[in-house]
């Protein structure tokens, strides 16, 4: 449903998403985004610190989901039985080696943290599986490797004549057959500051932004992504991953696991094995009928360590404010909704139950969690995830300062094609065509304050 008219005129006025009405009245950006959740102090560390909040009992236990966290699983069987049944096929050995220093991951040639989404298109991607595993364990094979070729677009992006050029990916030294006809798609990782707080954004909120019929006319039409939840056994509107594919926190850290890692889960209980591969080797059958090798209670623990990273503050240089309201003017707070408003638990980040340890947050991730049109430019080269392919979910902006920090190593978007932010806007269509254009006829003194408060964030 739709938000009403008064409603949405609000947003749009003074850049506040709206959960019980509230406008920020034309007050300036709070610099603490993420809430209790913020760290002021901005630092090689700032990613790896907890929220402020925590006791020193929930301290403790967020150690132990850090240890899982960052420690390298290994091939079973080991003396390690707490970390062992890597693989055999898979694309990490731990969550840190996409997300270094719980940061975005890296382009391929400078490290891990990007991996392939396999369309289901070609006559041999049954037997790749959704993802393809580029490593795999002494006993196995991997599935292929990342390769890519440099390509210039031809024609204008987005109707304008704009210089811009991309990676094209593909599979090379395929284990099963030619991957000629096999569409991939880039899927960079993201940075892990501020999933529990998306995650205590209720359902409610999310499913009253979306304008799928563009009713308002606006131009905005996002649309609610509802996926199933196993743990509460019913659809929720899907929060994680480029493509809002996950409803929880703990789903979506359990997915990677099965996925990146080759780790089963009570969630994901079954070996990551396509089903139509030639040979699922002989790791996989023997431990198919084993308990999962990460239990509930230690995926639970590495859900809460990443749930309760502390965000970092928003640095309050000589254009915040100003940049604030550029961005609001020129519409790019119709999707990066700045404000909204959370119920969430300081540890288990479970939605409000009547338990009164529940409080009230305002937080600053400027999205609204749905998917957009982000036109032909910057879509797929085939639909995933039961997704077409020139749909996004907005994507958080908070921690875009320490993300573009490095002019030399920024990358942006799902397959880190931008290198600044300002060619980040520039790849911006469909439903941003309007506020790219903005963006574009605004003078050199406010694209500059633009991109400071951007880069402040």
């Amino acid at each position: 449903m739709p938000l009403p008219s008064t409603v949405l005129s609000a947003i749009l006025l003074c850049g506040s998403a709206i959960v019980l009405s509230a406008c920020n009245n034309g007050q300036p950006l709070p610099i603490a985004s993420g809430g209790s959740f913020t760290e002021a102090k901005i630092s090689s560390r700032t990613l790896e610190r907890p929220q402020p909040k925590l006791s020193l009992e929930e301290q403790l236990d967020w150690a132990v989901g850090k240890s899982f966290a960052k420690q390298a699983w290994v091939s079973a069987p080991a003396s390690t039985t707490a970390r062992d049944g890597l693989g055999p096929i898979f694309n990490a050995n731990s969550c840190v080696a996409c997300h270094k220093a719980n940061g975005q991951g890296l382009l391929p040639d400078h490290g891990p943290g990007l991996i392939l989404r396999i369309a289901p298109v070609g006559l041999h991607h049954k037997n790749y599986g959704e993802q393809l595993q580029d490593h795999a364990t002494l006993s196995s094979k991997a599935e292929g490797q990342i390769a890519w070729r440099e390509v210039s677009l031809s024609s204008p992006v987005n109707d304008e004549p704009l210089n811009l050029a991309y990676r094209q990916y593909f599979i090379s030294e395929p284990r099963y057959g030619n991957t000629s006809d096999m569409a991939v798609s880039a899927r960079l990782a993201p940075a892990l500051i501020g999933l529990g707080l998306l995650d205590g954004i209720p359902d409610e909120t999310v499913i009253a932004l979306s304008d799928p019929d563009d009713r308002d006319q606006n131009g905005i039409s996002g649309r609610v992504a509802m996926h199933w939840d196993e743990q509460r056994q019913r659809m929720r509107p899907g929060r994680f991953g480029w493509k809002a594919s996950q409803p929880s926190l703990l789903q979506q850290i359990a997915l990677a696991f099965s996925q990146d890692i080759g780790i089963r889960s009570p969630i994901y209980p079954d070996a990551n094995c396509p089903g139509n591969a030639i040979n699922c080797d002989k790791e996989l059958s023997q431990d198919h009928n084993a308990e999962p090798e990460i239990s509930a209670k230690l995926l639970a623990a590495v859900t809460a360590y990443i749930g309760n990273l502390a965000v970092p503050g928003i640095q309050n240089n000589p254009d915040l404010q100003a940049g604030y309201q550029v961005f609001i003017n020129i519409g790019c707070a119709n999707c990066h909704i700045p404000a909204t408003e959370i119920l969430i638990s300081p540890f288990s980040m479970q939605p409000l139950t009547g338990d009164t340890t529940f409080r009230k947050e305002t937080i600053y991730p400027f999205s609204d969690l749905l998917l957009h049109d982000m036109g032909s430019a910057l879509a797929d080269s085939a639909d995933t995830d039961n997704t077409p392919a020139s749909e996004w979910r907005t994507a958080p902006l908070w921690g875009l300062g320490l993300r573009s920090r490095q002019e030399d190593n920024t990358r942006l978007l799902h397959d880190g094609r931008a290198d600044s932010v300002h060619t980040a806007i520039l790849w911006h269509g469909g439903e941003a065509k309007v506020s790219r254009k903005n963006y574009l006829q605004l003078n050199e003194q406010a694209q500059t304050t633009l991109l400071n408060f951007l880069k402040a964030l």
